[in-house]
């Protein structure tokens, strides 16, 4: 029986599919090592096949702070062996992802519902008093809730120490 390897390796056209990705990751790599951390993980490979490496970009910010340093990279892949006359840029925004919601629920700490109680008391208005108090027995069952779940996180792994 052959292995995978030697399969891959017969097959002309997945030999060199697989040479061109390990080409794409070594430069990609050699990239994130130049970039500061936080714009290296905005940039994948898009094309190395041409004589200008194609990069592309999770934002047009990004985009703009790899073209600055374009020339640097330049120098770093020639230092390595690989010969590019350029770099380009092009920006792949990210879809949305269902589960993202752009509105995300107020929460209260312990001095805020704490706060809000006291607040109650001092005001004259029974109806405007009784709102506020079910607001603060509302933020301190969420906090309740939220300590209870935590809590069942730290049961889970008792080996590790806080």
């Amino acid at each position: 029986m052959r292995s995978l390897r030697d399969v891959i390796f017969a097959e002309a056209g997945l030999a060199s599919l697989l040479d061109r990705r390990r080409r794409d990751l070594a430069i990609l790599d050699l990239l994130r090592k130049t970039l500061p951390p936080a714009l290296a993980t905005q940039i994948s490979i898009a094309d190395t096949t041409c004589p200008e490496l194609m990069l592309s970009t999770a934002s047009g910010a990004a985009a703009a702070l790899v073209r600055h340093r374009a020339p640097e990279l330049l120098q770093c892949l020639a230092r390595e062996g690989w010969k590019f006359t350029g770099i380009r840029l092009r920006v792949q925004a990210r879809g949305m992802r269902a589960d993202r919601s752009k509105f995300y629920a107020k929460q209260m700490d312990e001095s805020a519902t704490e706060a809000i109680r006291a607040a109650a008391g001092r005001i004259g208005d029974p109806n405007l008093a009784s709102a506020l108090r079910r607001l603060a027995d509302q933020g301190r069952s969420t906090l309740k809730d939220e300590q209870r779940t935590l809590q069942g996180v730290e049961d889970e792994h008792p080996q590790q120490k806080k």
